[in-house]
């Protein structure tokens, strides 16, 4: 008594299946009588794996039976259909009292399989509320077979209670072995029709039903694969929702079915749709909790309460899971995330009016605002790192809100990528904050020179001198004009084109902007402040490379002399200023004053525990000219791989704002 024919088109769940039916030839616990309940999202097949099931396992049942459990009343009338199949005399009873004498009578054979289809209300098969409240709408032995195969959208199967099974989506081989099937079309070995196919199954993200019916749509509209891509890239909303001709075993489109699943929420809880709505603008692959929790106080009231609210934030996302809209896992970091299907995202957005669309863009650029840290150090890293992934969706969206808080934070998030060597996404989001700096700030705003500085930093470590240093020359020229040739801003501009000048061979210019620079600074600072110093050894750097070493000498030795004596021998600094010194000396042929320096780096090496890893503040063109001076502390076992790390990774690096 199966109400569909065998899917001709299935495929890619053999092993689903095997498990499956190992589970069910497993004698059935006192918990689970014998029951299997398949949940996921509407769409990702487990009606077709309960039908393929059936028909492929027909021969180890005596009698298989299939009813629809969308409500109570066809639950009920499904049982009523089995006793009229079965000759029961059912007679004057009521229609509870023909499923309790068809479960009865079920639990007295053998040899049978129970498909209860599409059951999402755990509730349908309760009785609570009748004369009868105790009996349960299922049957209630699980001998070896005697089945019961349930599929449901509720991912809280034990409340049925029953063992679950997740169907997830398809792999790139079935979905791709699923569309060609379906739409009748074979290709040739890396077609260009191949490469479509492949690429329609990546955006439809391997859900079967909208893999079926795009299947549909090409054979009856497009005919081929790429004239599928350029519909639905223009279309999407038109054809997720487009219905096929012809009878159909499932009539639901993947558009429709999931709004009714949005409906069922919306009664039960508006806040959870307000929370799905959310998740549809943020990162579909994992949706950290803590990240939505750190960002909850930049979002509007409803949902921060929701959000910051243990209880109502779990009771909507419990409401979601019983749908299957989204599902919880593990971050590999350890962390609690959640995943959501991206046409699921798709549907969602669709559903919105245009401000609420403008209206969780901005929220979702408020969270990341609020949840990105605004300075990382060994501690904050790892967070950021977490925090990126999530944040880089949000911003990079094209639609996303151009205001001067997403300035501010794409330039924030895109800093950090660039600290963290991922130059291609910094130099997409700094770019992007500058245009919109400039469009909302103007080109002389202190943001939009910050964004234009940043940008350039990127630009240098990505070895495009030419365009680091046309952004650092306007920047510098603006800061002069604005600031005055004395501001700290202004000297800092000049440092950082200086290092440009230098990068690109043009020692005389780079001297001459670090001269100037120190001489303000000495000046206006004091020839002791930080920034004096840092500007001291820089220029002391150029005068090596142009081989001025006695120059460079005078300046490092009293770079050298001022550190020791303020921040004390052990400070990487005074450690970097060795080193630098050490290597001017071996240039000017002073090899035992040379050798000496580089014993006392060696010996509080040693004695700190403090490797060259941690000299954070040395100078990327120092170190590179440097090097050889670290060769010693390579061979000693403890750093070893401290400095192969560092080496790794300290090419890509690029010094900071003012060094």
């Amino acid at each position: 008594m199966v109400r569909y024919e065998q899917n001709q088109s299935f495929t890619g769940r053999d092993t689903f299946l095997a498990q499956l039916h190992e589970k069910f030839q497993t004698p059935a616990t006192d918990l689970y009588h014998g029951r299997i309940a398949l949940f996921g999202l509407g769409g990702i097949g487990k009606t077709q794996i309960a039908l393929e099931y059936a028909y492929r396992y027909q021969s180890s049942y005596h009698r298989i039976y299939w009813i629809s459990a969308e409500t109570q009343a066809f639950l009920l009338d499904g049982y009523q259909k089995i006793a009229e199949r079965a000759e029961l005399q059912i007679s004057h009873l009521s229609t509870v009292e023909v499923a309790e004498r068809v479960i009865s009578w079920l639990e007295q054979e053998e040899s049978w399989l129970l498909v209860v289809d599409n059951m999402d209300d755990l509730n349908i098969v309760s009785m609570a509320g009748s004369p009868n409240s105790k009996f349960l709408l299922l049957p209630s032995t699980g001998q070896l077979r005697q089945h019961t195969l349930i599929t449901t959208r509720n991912r809280h199967a034990y409340g049925i209670p029953a063992q679950g099974m997740e169907v997830t989506k398809l792999d790139q081989d079935a979905s791709l072995e699923l569309l060609y099937n379906s739409s009748k079309i074979s290709c040739g070995s890396d077609s260009a029709e191949d490469r479509a196919a492949a690429r329609i199954v990546k955006d439809l993200d391997h859900l079967p039903l909208a893999i079926d019916q795009a299947a549909a749509y090409i054979r009856q509209v497009a005919k081929t694969f790429k004239a599928f891509l350029t519909d639905y890239t223009e279309y999407r909303k038109d054809l997720i929702n487009w219905v096929p001709q012809g009878i159909r075993q499932y009539p639901h489109t993947v558009a429709t079915t999931w709004r009714m699943s949005f409906t069922a929420i919306s009664t039960h809880n508006p806040a959870a749709v307000e929370l799905l709505r959310l998740f549809s603008f943020l990162n579909p692959d994992g949706i950290l909790i803590q990240f939505l929790q750190s960002g909850a106080n930049g979002t509007q009231d409803d949902l921060r309460q929701t959000i910051s609210h243990r209880i109502k934030f779990q009771e909507g996302l419990s409401e979601l899971e019983k749908f299957s809209l989204v599902k919880r896992a593990s971050h590999v970091d350890g962390q609690e995330m959640l995943i959501i299907h991206r046409l699921v995202q798709a549907v969602v957005k669709d559903e919105l009016s245009d401000p609420d669309l403008a209206r969780f863009r901005t929220v979702t650029v408020d969270i990341c605002h609020q949840a990105f840290p605004h300075a990382w150090d060994e501690k904050t890293w790892t967070l950021c790192r977490l925090y990126v992934g999530q944040a880089m969706g949000p911003l990079m969206d094209p639609e996303s809100s151009a205001t001067e808080k997403s300035a501010s934070v794409m330039n924030r998030v895109g800093w950090f990528l660039r600290d963290d060597g991922k130059l291609n996404d910094s130099e997409h989001l700094l770019m992007r904050s500058c245009e919109i700096c400039l469009r909302i700030l103007g080109a002389e705003h202190p943001d939009t020179l910050t964004s234009m500085n940043n940008l350039a930093s990127t630009y240098w470590a990505q070895g495009r001198m030419a365009e680091a240093a046309a952004l650092q020359e306007e920047v510098l020229e603006k800061h002069r004009r604005i600031l005055g040739a004395e501001h700290p801003d202004m000297l800092t501009s000049m440092g950082n084109l200086a290092l440009t000048y230098w990068a690109q061979g043009r020692m005389a210019e780079a001297a001459a902007l670090q001269e100037e620079v120190l001489e303000k600074q000495r000046r206006i600072l004091g020839a002791e402040h930080p920034d004096t110093l840092t500007s001291m050894n820089n220029l002391a750097s150029t005068y090596w490379t142009q081989g001025r070493m006695a120059e460079a000498a005078v300046l490092e030795e009293e770079v050298l002399e001022k550190r020791r004596r303020i921040l004390g021998a052990e400070h990487p600094d005074t450690l970097m200023s060795m080193n630098n010194l050490a290597s001017t000396y071996r240039a000017q042929g002073r090899m035992a004053e040379a050798a000496a320096l580089e014993e006392e780096v060696e010996a509080v090496a040693l004695t700190c525990n403090f490797y060259p890893l941690e000299l954070r503040s040395m100078l990327w063109h120092t170190q590179f000219l440097r090097i050889l001076v670290l060769q010693r502390i390579v061979t000693l076992s403890p750093g070893r791989a401290a400095i192969q790390k560092w080496r790794a990774n300290f090419h890509r690096s690029h010094p900071p704002l003012g060094e």
